[in-house]
């Protein structure tokens, strides 16, 4: 009996102690919120909160005094897959929250946010408040039979308790086509996380409103990143469908488009209403295209810095192609987030190695692209870390990778394209500039030669007609040197105290450098070296006038005057383009008058100061314009005094390598040579021209008159 009393006082005692904790317990039925509660640092979750379930789809589940006390209750409304309610799921299900609400908060707006996949109404003490899709009848009925599914993606529903104290909120949720969890369709959606269930928060209006305006202008930032992406990428292609060759535009383009496309489709994932099985596909999208996106970076860095691709790019082709798989197999299982890792990592990791070397190449430009990629680099280091909830502190520096992402590769590669492309046109311009300094004579001989070997190779049944043609046309070329040759003087002037040489080379066609002397009856000697330009018969054409107006005008004292008449009579014959350089000299006594119309400088040696002096003249050659004014240099020979005038087809003249002699050869050479015979002194320049041209052949006439002053008063002939 003894025993029997002692356990009697001892299951007292338990009782007696368990029994605070179970009055705890029993008021912990219902969800306690306050004013207090409600306006500070809590978030607002109301997931977690103490809800029941029940599976099923009786609207009479809605009432104020339905009693719930047998049904089950929940650790969070988010139902997992792994580990569902005894109920199951079917389809469609209710949930019900008891909630205390204290004084302040009766008459206070506050709003309801719901986040989930599928439909559901939102009752509070048996009112609905607010309705989002469809909710299905049962697991069977489909969009077919007028059930739509809405994403509320967090909108806010205001309202009011009205009264203090205990208040029921009742969701009516179904999530109809995933209703069957274990196969097809319903197991593939839950396995990448669109599983049935909601999150739920309550807060003031004031917090709602400002989300919702955060919401708005954080996808309005968005937009504008995604039309710079959008713009680099259609500019970039269509410089590379114009110019094939430059692979880097196709690369980069692929890259812009492919990040604005995860940006997008990241943003409408996120924030956008559409089914689960949309959003499904919206993440296949995001998630696929970010990969693409450094995988074309990668090839980009390639075109640019390497020669071929290597076994990281193959690697990087085998991850994208695994990463795709997974994609479709697991969702947005945490295994796609870890294999896109993989895969951004290895990319950009080769793309720093790429970007490295290229840098310690000192490959020009390659800082630039350095900049962009290690910005690219920071940017995705955070958005990885960010994930992990020990780093969630980051969260509040996600625009920093926002640019890194948007700002990074894409300014720093346009920055490189858009150097390179001015580079590649300066380097043009340059070309351009040189051809345009190769004569026009060269320039036609290469375009005459071309069309020739075309015809020969093409034409081969027309070819006696081409060779006698090429016969005709030697020979016409040949009556022209010829005539220009006899237009020539047949001997020297004998001028007492001056000793004359001249000296002229045609090319291998007709060309139009001219010379020819005059003595007038005072004693006068006239001396006139000429340059036609171009060649063949225009050019032999023009040597004839101009010789036939240096005859009939040579007696003129005044040079300008000659040249002004000259230049209007060649002016009217209307040669189109033809036009006459002319270099002309007059010595009376020890008296010189010297004048140039577009012809290269006269040298005169100075034998009392050993040094050669250089008289340039800038004028218009004649023919070109009828208000030219001719300026005349004037000086006083002494004895020893060497004159030399040429055309320019000694100072021009090519060598095998393509470097030009130039004037400055000219003047020294004149130095050294100027004690010698006047033929001595030409027979000289002919040697060192021959020299220097070697085995290419002349590309323009060379013509030399040197005039040497004895020192005596030049006499009556």
């Amino acid at each position: 009996m003894k025993s029997i009393k002692n356990s009697f006082i001892l299951i007292a005692i338990v009782v007696l102690s368990l029994a605070p904790g179970l009055a705890l317990a029993q008021s912990e039925e219902v969800f306690t919120l306050t004013a207090e509660r409600l306006h500070s640092e809590w978030e607002g979750g109301l997931g977690d909160a103490g809800w029941r379930y029940k599976s099923g789809n009786d609207a009479a589940w809605a009432a104020n005094d339905f009693d719930d006390s047998s049904w089950e209750k929940l650790e969070s409304t988010r139902l997992d897959p792994a580990k569902l309610p005894g109920e199951g799921w079917n389809g469609a299900a209710w949930f019900r929250l008891h909630v205390t609400v204290d004084k302040q908060l009766a008459s206070e707006i506050v709003a309801i946010r719901l986040v989930h996949w599928g439909a559901s109404e939102i009752y509070l003490d048996g009112k609905l408040l607010e309705s989002f899709g469809t909710v299905a009848a049962d697991s069977k009925n489909t969009v077919e039979n007028g059930e739509v599914e809405r994403n509320p993606r967090g909108v806010p529903v205001p309202f009011t308790f009205g009264t203090a104290g205990e208040h029921i909120f009742a969701v009516r949720y179904s999530f109809a086509s995933i209703g069957d969890l274990s196969k097809g369709f319903g197991a593939w959606m839950a396995n990448g996380r669109f599983s049935p269930g909601f999150d739920i928060n309550i807060l003031t209006a004031r917090g709602a409103i400002g989300d919702s305006i955060d919401n708005i202008n954080g996808f309005g930032d968005y937009k504008l990143f995604i039309g710079i992406l959008y713009a680099f990428a259609l500019l970039h292609f269509l410089l590379f469908i114009f110019y094939r060759l430059e692979r880097g535009n196709f690369f980069y383009s692929l890259f812009a488009f492919s990040l604005a496309n995860g940006i997008l489709s990241n943003n409408i994932l996120n924030s956008g209403r559409q089914t689960a099985f949309v959003s499904a596909i919206f993440f296949i999208v995001f998630a696929f295209n970010y990969a693409w996106a450094f995988f074309a970076l990668q090839a980009f860095l390639y075109d640019a810095f390497a020669p071929r691709f290597s076994n990281f790019f193959r690697f990087s082709c085998l991850l994208l192609v695994v990463q795709l798989v997974i994609l479709f197999a697991f969702l947005r299982d945490r295994i796609t987030f870890y294999t896109t890792c993989v895969l951004v990592i290895v990319s950009l990791a080769d793309s720093l190695r790429l970007v490295v070397s290229a840098v310690w190449q000192r490959r020009d430009g390659a800082w630039i692209i350095a900049g962009g990629v290690l910005i690219l680099a920071v940017g995705i280091s955070l958005a990885i870390v960010r994930e992990f909830p020990v780093f969630q502190i980051l969260q509040k520096y996600a625009y920093i990778t926002d640019f890194a992402f948007v700002l990074g590769v894409p300014v720093a590669v346009s920055i490189y394209l858009a150097r390179n492309f001015a580079r590649t046109n300066h380097h043009l311009e340059v070309r351009l500039e040189q051809v345009k300094e190769l004569s026009e004579k060269e320039l036609d001989q290469s375009n005459r030669a071309a069309a020739l070997q075309l015809e020969r190779e093409q034409e081969k049944a027309q070819f006696a007609i081409i060779e006698a043609e090429n016969e005709r046309r030697a020979k016409e070329l040949e009556e022209a040197r010829q005539l220009q040759l006899s237009m020539l003087p047949k001997k020297l002037p004998e001028i007492p105290n001056i000793e004359i040489a001249a000296y002229m080379k045609p090319a291998t066609e007709v060309g139009g450098d001219y010379y020819d002397f005059h003595v007038s009856t005072g004693g006068t000697l006239t001396v006139a070296v000429g340059d036609a330009t171009g060649h063949g018969l225009k050019a032999g054409t023009m040597v004839t006038a101009t010789k036939s107006l240096f005859n009939n005008l040579a007696d003129e004292a005044d040079i300008g005057v000659i040249f002004k008449q000259s230049s209007a009579a060649l002016k009217k014959m209307n040669l189109r383009g033809m036009f006459m350089a002319m270099a002309m000299a007059k010595v009376t006594d020890n008296h010189l008058t010297f004048s140039s119309a577009g012809m290269p400088s006269a040298l005169i040696y100075r034998a009392e100061i050993n040094r050669v002096e250089e008289i340039a003249i800038k004028a218009m050659p004649l023919g070109s314009s009828l208000a030219a004014p001719y300026e005349q240099y004037e000086m006083t020979l002494r004895a020893g005094d060497c004159i030399l005038l040429m055309s320019d087809g000694f100072p021009e003249m090519f060598n095998e390598a393509g470097e030009m002699l130039e004037f400055a050869k000219a003047k020294k050479l004149l130095a050294v040579t100027a004690a010698k015979t006047p033929q001595e002194i030409i027979d000289r320049f002919v040697e060192v021209g021959e020299s220097w041209a070697g085995q290419r052949p002349p590309d323009d006439d060379v013509t030399f008159v040197v005039l040497k002053f004895k020192g005596e008063v030049i006499g009556e002939i």
